[in-house]
This record gives structure tokens, C-alpha cells and sequence, in this order.
């Protein structure tokens, strides 16, 4: 009897170690690897970033410096930094992020090779998240797309988006963006935490309002940015000192990281935090606006204190064609004689800027050119109203903007404006 239960002790503590190691494979094994890759992994941290870094362009150099100031800095207990690497001549990596001294090499590990790799698919930024998320579970997440981006911008499909790749011909347009956030939505079953955008002329309304309904915060640039882009060593040290901070904090400190290093080096920026959950109450507003100046362009001294005072005067970027919302809004509030208009613009500033809960929580900017940059652009060309392209953007088809467009445009070019008086 006693040999019987001895054994019968021996087979239990058996059982018990093969039940811990099934669930130890589990925790370490996956696709994240095998066990080298340390339980650390599967532990639920405070931050996730997720790096989509597409350098397979002429901003291989740039990448690489940016991935050596994330090593600056690296993972921890609290925070996991995962980048998806693509080189233009390399294959791409996905890479655990560990602190280094050498500013030169990348010397993280890599979790695992992925070949050519096409970083103009969302298919392929959405597969990225969702291997994240699985093998570095937090609660809270960045994605932070970094590339070359350019908004929409009116001369042809292949300037319209963000991620280009050189060797596939491929990058993520406007509405697949939108498509690969709400994916993103059902795979952490909540809104995004923060979308950065380490790219230029991102921070567009009609960028934005495709993903309105699966991020709470949106980090990204009106202009163009210099090729340093985010400095992610003093973004990533500012969350290591303080990883309990909240997305509305961490948004502001990744714009704030940005604009403070180029207003060291003088040169001249724009950088803002869009809380998006707040966007539709703005674009209620925005609207109305809109439907009310459509009623009066068939009056030439409305339609000339926007072509007059107003669209030349209002703060513009990189492309000419977008300007700034805000101050656009405020333009027409002191330059559109009209009780009504006046009224609809203020209060849509208000929900803009200066409400409780704006929509504009961050501005980060610098430099004369940049000195009327509010956080948000828009399209607006002066002469050309928008083509079939623009019509398949959510805003265009949602809001009143492309109809006030639309009656200001043609009402604008009808007039002699410089008939003899």
C-alpha cells in the first residue's frame, strides 16, 4: 500500500509538471517563437507599441536611426516595444525591442524573418497588430505607422495614403486605412488607444473621419515632416518614467517629444492630438455651417469674403490645397458679415478647441510659416472642386463639405472680379 501510494503521489506531481509545461509552450511558444523568447512576452504590461516601419524606400537611413533610438530606451516590465522592419535592401524582421549603447547597429532580437514583405498591404499592417497583440498583451496599445504619407491630394491614386513600397508598387490608401482600424477594433475588441503616424500631411479630416468609429486618439502632422520624424527615445523614456499614464497623456507627450526637438533645431513643424471620438459632434456642427453658406453663394458679396478674405488668407501646408480647419473657421467667424455664419463658425470652434472635451487636444508647433496651424487640414482647392476619388472618401460622402464645395467653386470663377467700378 505504501509503495502504491507513493507512486500514486509520483504520477500526480507528473501530471502537474506536464499540465505547467503545456501551459508555459503556450505562454512562450506560438509565433512568437519558442521559449528563448522568455515568459516576459505574455505578460499583460501597461503599453504596447507596435511599430509598422516601412523603410523599403528612400528612408531606409531614417528607419534605422529610428529603430536605434528605440534602443535607446528598449522594452520592460511595463512596457513592450515591437517593431515590424522593412529595409530597402533587406527582407523584413519583426523585432523585440532591448535596450543597447550602440547608436550605430540594431542589435534587438529578431522574433521572427518574414522575407520580402509587402508594407503597402493593410492586409499585412492588420496581420502585424494582431501578432502583437497576441504575443504582447497589454492594456493599452500605439500603432505607429512610419513612412511616407500624403493625405489626399488631387493629382492621382498614387498620392493618396500612407506606406509606400518600393518594390511592390503598393501603400495603403485612405479608405484601406480605415478598413485596417476597424479590423484592428474587432481584434482588440475596443477602440485603438492611439494611432501615430510618423509620416507626412497625415492629419487630414477626410484622413480621419474613416477610422472615427475604432481610435480614440489620432497623433499625426497637418504639413510635411523633416525626415528625422518622431524622436521615439524621448517619447519611450517619458513612458518609462511614468507607464500608468493615460492615452490622452501619452498622445500629447509623443507630439509634444516631436515638436520640442525640431524647435531645437529651428526648424519648422506641426504635430497634433485628435481625440476622434469627438469628431462627430464637431462634424455636426461643421455641417451646418456648410448648409447655411450654401444658401447664400448665389450673393457675390458672400462669395467674395471667402475668395477674397478667407481661402487666400487661411494658414496652408506642403500642398497648397489643404488648409488649416480651425483657422479657416475662424476667418469666417470675423470676415463673413452674417449673424448666423458668425454664430455656426463660433460655436463650431468651440467644439474644435476650446470646449470641455475638444477635438483638438494637442497643438505642437513651430516656425513662422506654421504660426496659424490649429491640428487639423483639409482640403480645399481654390478653383477645382474635387473628382470621383475624393467621392469615395466616408467624408465626402457623410457631410456637407464637397457640397459647399462644390456651389462656392463655380460660384466663385462666375464673377468678373475685377470688372471696372
Amino acid at each position: 500500500m505504501a509503495k502504491k501510494g507513493i507512486l500514486s503521489i509520483l504520477f500526480a506531481i507528473l501530471m502537474i509538471i506536464l499540465m505547467t509545461g503545456n501551459v508555459y509552450a503556450e505562454k512562450c511558444g506560438g509565433s512568437c517563437g519558442n521559449c528563448n523568447d522568455t515568459c516576459e512576452t505574455k505578460a499583460v504590461k501597461d503599453w504596447t507599441v507596435l511599430v509598422f516601419l516601412n523603410a523599403d524606400n528612400d528612408l531606409d537611413q531614417y528607419g534605422v536611426t529610428d529603430v536605434n533610438e528605440m534602443e535607446k530606451i528598449g522594452s520592460n516590465d511595463q512596457m513592450n516595444v515591437v517593431v515590424l522592419l522593412d529595409r530597402q535592401y533587406g527582407t523584413a524582421q519583426k523585432l523585440y525591442i532591448t535596450k543597447d549603447n550602440d547608436e550605430n547597429n540594431i542589435t534587438s532580437k529578431v522574433v521572427e524573418e518574414l522575407g520580402d514583405y509587402d508594407m503597402g498591404s493593410y492586409k499585412n499592417l492588420v496581420d502585424f497588430v494582431a501578432w502583437g497583440v497576441k504575443n504582447y498583451p497589454a492594456k493599452h496599445y500605439v500603432v505607429d505607422i512610419w513612412n511616407h504619407g500624403s493625405g489626399w491630394w488631387k493629382k492621382g491614386p498614387a498620392l493618396k495614403g500612407i506606406s509606400y513600397d518600393d518594390q511592390s508598387g503598393n501603400h495603403i490608401t485612405i479608405p484601406q486605412l480605415g478598413e485596417a482600424m476597424a479590423s484592428i477594433y474587432q481584434i482588440l475588441g475596443k477602440k485603438l488607444d492611439i494611432l501615430a503616424m510618423d509620416a507626412c500631411l497625415m492629419q487630414m479630416a477626410e484622413v480621419c473621419y474613416e477610422f472615427k468609429d475604432y481610435v480614440h486618439f489620432c497623433v499625426a502632422s497637418e504639413d510635411s515632416e523633416p525626415c528625422d520624424g518622431y524622436t521615439y527615445d524621448n517619447f519611450l523614456d517619458m513612458l518609462v518614467k511614468d507607464p500608468s499614464m493615460d492615452a490622452s497623456t501619452l498622445a500629447k507627450v509623443l507630439a509634444q517629444t516631436y515638436a520640442e526637438h525640431y524647435i531645437a533645431k529651428n526648424e519648422a513643424c506641426t504635430q497634433s492630438v485628435m481625440d476622434v471620438t469627438q469628431l462627430d459632434a464637431f462634424i455636426a456642427k461643421l455641417d451646418q455651417l456648410c448648409a447655411k453658406l450654401n444658401t447664400l453663394m448665389s450673393e457675390k458679396a458672400f462669395v467674395g469674403a471667402i475668395r477674397n478674405q478667407i481661402r487666400p488668407k487661411c494658414q496652408s501646408f506642403y500642398l497648397r490645397t489643404n488648409i488649416d480647419l480651425g483657422d479657416f473657421l475662424g476667418l469666417v467667424q470675423t470676415n463673413f458679415e452674417n449673424v448666423e455664419v458668425q454664430a455656426l463658425a463660433s460655436e463650431a470652434l468651440a467644439l474644435y478647441g476650446s470646449c470641455q472635451n475638444p477635438l483638438i487636444t494637442g497643438n505642437y508647433i513651430n516656425g513662422r510659416s506654421m504660426q496659424n496651424a490649429t491640428g487639423l487640414a483639409i482640403h480645399f482647392h481654390s478653383t477645382i472642386i474635387p473628382g470621383k476619388d475624393y467621392e469615395t472618401l466616408k467624408f465626402a460622402q457623410k457631410t456637407n463639405w464637397l457640397p459647399f464645395l462644390k456651389t462656392y467653386i463655380p460660384a466663385s470663377t462666375s464673377y468678373d472680379w475685377y470688372e471696372k467700378r
